[in-house]
């Protein structure tokens, strides 16, 4: 009986502890609360349980009782109006041209849901650029093979049951990590299908995430399925610690049709030892994230592992299945009288063959794009960025990366390891991979951007951004390209278009 009431009196406590921190308002991907407010322990799932930015118009609800009160409904156009030009040996020009509305509301405190719609054409002109547009779900393509059309919805609903959980749905992405770039689940790729379930339990929150993938989306040829988990344990005040897992598999394989894997839906299981107890080739992901804050500034990190053998690294063997992949970096501001000061630095790097599979069926990747870091695998980058943001609605930033990726010498039937959407059984050799390896490629990148929030209230930001980059082919001398971006966005996700 007393173990039952000790059992008790901790669940109560853990409740309460928990309604504080768990509400039914989702947040946008782009805010970083560490910036943006004064928490000392900021969440590193994106998009964030907190109060968000409303843009747009609000419409009263008819009823007036107190207990509506807090519902609310706001409506507010998407404009995604975008375009470069690019100088070298042949000027090219690119645009992005996207349209489209939001609509956001709550009822009860217990229920949010928002959907964001937006019809895009985009022409490259025969540029070469790395385009990289957030929506990604292509379902007419131009006639030569440039122009595109889009029709790309991001809908997600919230449901708060208990004040120590929450349970969400829709089409959208996430991000986790207090980085620039994530070594887990980023947010480079297309929105997907998704089911969420976070739970808070004294200092420790549980994400569980049951995503949808497709590739060959306009083909309609494969889907797969994953299932994350992430554990964050609030360690102290300012230290977190949070251990991630995801598993990639094909809802039908050469033994049988399967669909969604039931084992995997259970939110408390490790994902490995049920692999196993399957007997399945499906590929699983874990990793490690981890932050300490301090008043003015934040160290963060990751670390992520596909698979290694310990033998083939101690003898430093550079065995093609040591795959590995990590981040480190270092965030801060200071608050001025006209304004925020912000600047971020950090380190990624990714191990030959990491997030690659059997198949594009089970790789860490989503319609084409990978799941992590943009650039795949076998690479190292240095990122820097640095930014003003005056009380005036101006924003003046610079940014700079350098990455060395390896694998230029391969090609469709031979693979270094650097694109995850190729089959690492491919690969030409078992030992001696290492990053940069096998035919290499430098980039040098800088730029700066003047922004001008034009309306506040529609969150709409009008912004010109010149830039510079220097990139070399397997040993061979380098090439600059002058480049410059401009347009209007709403921002209310990462602008990630021209960014690779």
């Amino acid at each position: 009986m007393k173990k039952l009431l000790t059992i008790a009196l901790l669940f109560q406590c853990s409740f309460f502890i928990a309604q504080t921190e768990i509400n039914s308002e989702v947040n946008y991907l782009n805010y970083d609360a560490f910036f943006e407010s004064s928490s000392l322990s900021v969440n590193p799932v994106l998009p964030n349980l907190s109060k968000p930015y409303q843009p747009g118009y609000r419409l009263p609800w008819v009823s007036k009782k107190d207990k509506y009160k807090d519902n609310y409904l706001h409506v507010f156009p998407i404009v995604d109006v975008l375009g470069s030009y690019k100088s070298d040996a042949n000027s090219t020009s690119s645009y992005n041209i996207g349209a489209g509305f939001g609509i956001a509301t709550q009822l009860s405190k217990k229920f949010y849901a928002r959907l964001l719609l937006t019809g895009n054409t985009f022409d490259s002109n025969g540029s070469n650029l790395d385009y990289s547009s957030i929506f990604k779900s292509d379902f007419l393509e131009g006639i030569n093979g440039t122009t595109k059309l889009s029709l790309q919805p991001r809908f997600r609903m919230s449901y708060s049951p208990y004040d120590f959980i929450n349970i969400q749905a829709g089409i959208d992405q996430h991000f986790i990590g207090q980085g620039k770039r994530s070594m887990l689940l980023g947010d480079y790729g297309a929105p997907y299908p998704f089911a969420q379930l976070r739970t808070k339990l004294w200092k420790l929150e549980m994400v569980n995430i049951y995503q949808f993938f497709k590739e060959d989306e306009f083909l309609q040829k494969t889907r797969k399925f994953a299932s994350t988990h992430f554990f964050n344990f609030n360690a102290t005040e300012r230290f977190q610690i949070g251990f991630f897992e995801s598993v990639v598999f094909a809802p039908k394989d050469t033994l049988l049709n399967r669909g969604y894997e039931v084992a995997y839906l259970n939110p408390f299981l490790f994902y490995r030892p049920t692999e196993y107890a399957l007997g399945s080739q499906d590929r699983l992901l874990i990793g490690l994230n981890t932050s300490y804050q301090f008043d003015r500034f934040m160290v963060y990190g990751q670390l992520a592992i596909d698979d290694f053998v310990l033998k083939e690294m101690v003898n430093r063997t550079r065995w093609w299945a040591n795959k590995y992949s990590g981040q480190f970096g270092v965030k801060g501001k200071e608050n001025l009288t006209n304004g925020q000061l912000r600047w971020q630095t950090e380190l990624n790097f990714a191990r030959p063959f990491t997030y690659s599979h059997i198949s594009s069926a089970t790789n860490y990747g989503n319609q084409g794009k990978p799941l992590a870091h943009p650039l795949g695998s076998n690479f190292v980058e240095v990122y820097a960025e640095s930014s003003m943001h005056f009380n005036s609605n101006f924003t003046l930033s610079a940014r700079f990366f350098f990455s060395q990726q390896g694998g230029a010498d391969g090609s469709d039937s031979v693979s270094y390891g650097s694109d995850v959407y190729q089959s690492y059984v491919i690969r030409p050799m078992e030992y001696g991979y290492k990053i940069g390896g096998n035919g290499k490629v430098n980039r040098y990148n800088f730029s700066v951007e003047g922004s001008y929030r034009i309306s506040e209230k529609l969150m709409i930001d009008a912004f010109i951004r010149p830039g510079i980059e220097l990139n070399n082919m397997a040993q061979a001398s380098y090439k600059t390209h002058f480049m410059v971006f401009f347009g209007l966005r709403t921002s209310l996700w990462n602008e990630r278009s021209f960014s690779f």
